[in-house]
């Protein structure tokens, strides 16, 4: 979850090489007043989520272990081969983008916070700083374009999509893969629901989050001279102890202190969740995860 709007592009490049030819420029479009991705950017890059927190790195690699096997398997259905140019939008922990110059790739990949993909810069990965409204890469930069629970953290999931369909090159491929709220809404298990219900409810309005907008796709992909449109959907399973229920608590934790100040819910509801996702017993489900992917047609 990452790659919000940043104040700027600072690229790290890859031991040994020269400065790379695609470089991100000023988009020319600035935000009309009153659009909703108009906001408070440090509000996500220094609050929640923010690599300044201890538990950042564990949480993403946590996510990375539970996320990894589907992404790969998607791109690898799509084609994906040696010397694709490939952006990875919101590079996290940095484990698609390590996995995709494994491949071949000609990977740059993208963050708000890039402290834990600079080190990819040793691997012949292109590290930027980047902001996904307000910096543009040439167009036709790109032969595969991926971001994973990044969009709905945006503030106009609409517009980014447009953006990122731009940088593709015709016969490119946008693959996005997002989560939906859903299914946590009806636990059978009180605390879990509760404390779900409120989490959901402070991201929406802490963060800017559009918990639902992945159940319309591919719906966004159309319009956008996308061809050859697909999408799947999962329910990812939790099982108390295991490495999503683990990703969850230090989730929730990141924002407890902020839900029970706004009396969503309360510490001993937090500490029932918490006891539920430590114990083996517990069974449940987790996120829904939709991904969609579509082909730039030429002329577009």
């Amino acid at each position: 979850m990452s790659s919000s709007p940043a104040h700027g592009t600072t690229e790290t490049p890859a031991a040994g090489e020269p400065a790379p030819e695609t470089t991100a420029t000023p988009a020319t479009e600035e935000p009309a007043p009153g659009e909703r991705w108009e906001w408070n950017q440090e509000r996500y890059r220094d609050g929640v989520f923010s690599h300044a927190v201890a538990t950042e790195r564990e949480r993403l690699t946590l996510l990375e272990s539970v996320l990894d096997h589907h992404t790969r398997a998607r791109f690898e259905a799509l084609g994906l081969t040696t010397g694709h140019r490939v952006l990875e939008v919101g590079g996290g922990g940095g484990s698609v983008a390590r996995w995709l110059a494994g491949q071949g790739a000609e990977v740059t990949v993208t963050d708000l916070d890039t402290t834990f993909l600079d080190e990819l810069a040793d691997e012949g990965v292109r590290v930027l700083r980047h902001d996904v409204y307000t910096e543009d890469f040439p167009p036709g930069s790109f032969d595969f374009i991926h971001a994973r629970y990044v969009v709905i953290h945006l503030p106009d999931p609409e517009k980014a999509l447009a953006r990122l369909v731009e940088w593709l090159a015709p016969g490119g491929v946008l693959v996005l893969e997002e989560p939906a709220f859903f299914p946590i809404k009806d636990s059978p298990h009180p605390a879990y629901r509760k404390v779900m219900r409120a989490f959901r409810t402070h991201l929406e309005s802490a963060v800017g989050t559009d918990t639902e907008w992945a159940r319309t796709f591919p719906v966004p992909f159309e319009g956008k001279g996308l061809g050859r449109i697909g999408y799947d959907a999962r329910f990812q399973r939790i099982r108390g102890g295991d490495d999503e229920a683990r990703w969850w608590q230090l989730t929730l934790e990141q924002t407890r202190e902020a839900v029970v100040a706004e009396g969503l819910a309360t510490d001993e509801e937090f500490a029932a969740a918490y006891a539920d996702l430590d114990d083996p017993s517990f069974h449940d489900l987790s996120l829904a995860v939709f991904t969609a992917w579509g082909v730039k047609e030429s002329g577009t």
